[in-house]
């Protein structure tokens, strides 16, 4: 090995650690931690005794490089574990020149990026190896797929042929459905040791929700492409898949947040929006009631409403509680890393289904008449009135919602297409899809509700938008497991 000076500018490192150690940091924060980091090793070096006469500071391969180009050891990888999940120095003894330092915090770290997968193996390996890593998020597939249909089977501008569109779609996310709970148990059967450690590492677990979300999906598919062509033992089975859900949902929300309060210990400068992933089954049981309880007699609809509306303003402020965070991490940590930046569209999702159950729920209550001979509230003396006010107020609190969404959409979109370059797939794409899902119906419900054909053609937009990003994202998801970018030691959720 020889040795030479280091080189004569911090651009050179920058650039160095951008191209081949794939730092994602702005360069601003680059720069801020290479000039930290040598200003700490030329204190260091000045405590130091004197090198043997000739031997420069810095100790230098230039095999690899460009001959005109060197750089110190602290800027090029080595066996040892030189930087932590940030890229960058730890908070830990450093050696310089046999000299131990105190710890030392260099810069504040930043957000995690979640890009920590270790033990990425070359392989072979068989199918039954790769299903130890079938993960939770496959359901984030079956997730989407279910709610694109929902979304074509709303759509205001129709053309022939488009509800037949949407019932394939529905039929094929439930064989989805099957094959990926099958590959789930079966997983689980062959490997039985990882059961527990899929829902307490937090990466995976988180995914759970999925399951509980597809199941949504496909009983709001069964009102829109099954009723109309089924008999009434339908609508007996789809309140009883509702309160089924709905307890369900209930013990998830509460079971998997005691697992994380208790197992995980998260930092706020990490937090993303899917941090409340768990508490979305809950959420959607006003979705659910929303699209259920118009197919259902007065006596049943009404509890279902309500419940809806409970859990829909339960979703809504847990969302609520995490907005906070979510946006002071945005604002002292930056955007998310390349690899979670899908995420930031779970953030739409709140607001966005929101608004859709507001607006559905009103709807039913004017469709079922609940308020004209079944019940009656005390103490309003034209209940007749009731389901009109109902009506207005859904209206209002969409649009307000709607903005809200809106923003977080594109604050997510841009921060997806400045990621683009560099983003491999990941089963978190598919968050690209459904919290928009809610998005595009919203928009399409407000339209129809201020009768304004304007913003039902920019839904119908929305929703030809979405469903040919689904097809990209399933393109590029078949072209990542056929090419062991995920489902393989070491680049799943269970790598962390």
């Amino acid at each position: 090995m020889s040795y030479q000076a280091g080189p004569t500018s911090v651009d050179d490192l920058v650039n160095y650690k951008k191209a081949i150690l794939r730092d994602d940091r702005r360069d601003t924060r680059i720069r801020g931690s290479i000039e930290a980091t040598l200003e700490f090793f030329k204190s260091k070096q000045s405590d130091a005794p004197p090198l043997p006469a000739g031997r420069p500071a810095y100790p230098t391969d230039s095999s690899g490089l460009n001959n005109t180009m060197s750089y110190p050891q602290i800027s090029r990888p080595t066996m040892a574990p030189q930087y932590n999940d940030y890229n960058d120095m730890e908070k830990r003894p450093s050696n310089f020149n046999d000299f131990k330092s105190e710890k030392m915090d260099i810069e504040a770290k930043p957000a995690v990026h979640h890009d920590d997968h270790h033990g990425i193996s070359a392989g072979p390996h068989t199918l039954k190896e790769r299903l130890k890593h079938f993960t939770f998020s496959w359901y984030a597939f079956t997730m989407a797929t279910g709610g694109t249909a929902l979304t074509l089977s709303v759509v205001p501008n129709r053309f022939s042929g488009l509800t037949s569109l949407g019932t394939f779609m529905f039929l094929l996310n439930i064989f989805f459905f099957i094959c990926v709970t099958s590959a789930m148990i079966t997983r689980f059967i062959i490997y039985p040791e990882i059961f527990i450690s899929c829902f307490t590492n937090f990466h995976e677990g988180v995914f759970s929700a999925t399951f509980w979300l597809t199941c949504a999906t496909m009983i709001t598919n069964t009102v829109a492409y099954g009723v109309p062509k089924s008999g009434p033992w339908l609508i007996e089975a789809l309140r009883i898949a509702f309160w089924i859900y709905t307890v369900c949902a209930t013990l998830h929300a509460i079971i998997y947040y005691q697992i994380i309060f208790v197992n995980q210990q998260l930092k706020i400068t990490n937090v993303l929006p899917g941090w409340v992933l768990p508490m979305f089954p809950a959420m959607l049981v006003g979705t659910l009631a929303g699209a259920i309880a118009k197919t259902q007699p007065p006596q049943h609809a009404y509890p279902m409403l309500i419940a809806g509306l409970s859990y829909q303003g339960f979703g809504f402020f847990m969302a609520l509680f995490m907005y906070p965070l979510y946006f002071g991490r945005l604002l002292t940590s930056g955007i998310p890393a390349y690899l979670s930046r899908p995420a930031m569209f779970i953030a739409v999702g709140p607001p966005a289904f929101t608004a859709l159950a507001l607006i559905n729920m009103a709807q039913d209550v004017q469709v079922t008449k609940i308020f004209d001979g079944y019940t009656k509230l005390q103490g309003v003396a034209n209940q007749a009135l009731i389901p009109d006010l109902f009506s207005i107020m859904a209206l209002v609190m969409a649009i307000f919602l709607w903005v809200l969404a809106f923003w977080f959409f594109v604050m997510a979109f841009i921060a997806m297409i400045d990621g683009l370059p560099h983003n491999d797939f990941h089963l978190n794409w598919y968050a690209k899809v459904f919290p928009n899902v809610g998005f595009t119906i919203a928009t399409i419900k407000i339209g129809e509700r201020i009768d304004s054909p304007a913003v039902q053609l920019v839904g119908t937009a929305m929703a030809a938008v979405l469903f040919f990003s689904w097809c990209l994202v399933f393109f590029c998801h078949i072209k990542a497991f056929l090419g062991h970018m995920i489902c393989w030691p070491g680049r799943d959720e269970d790598a962390h």
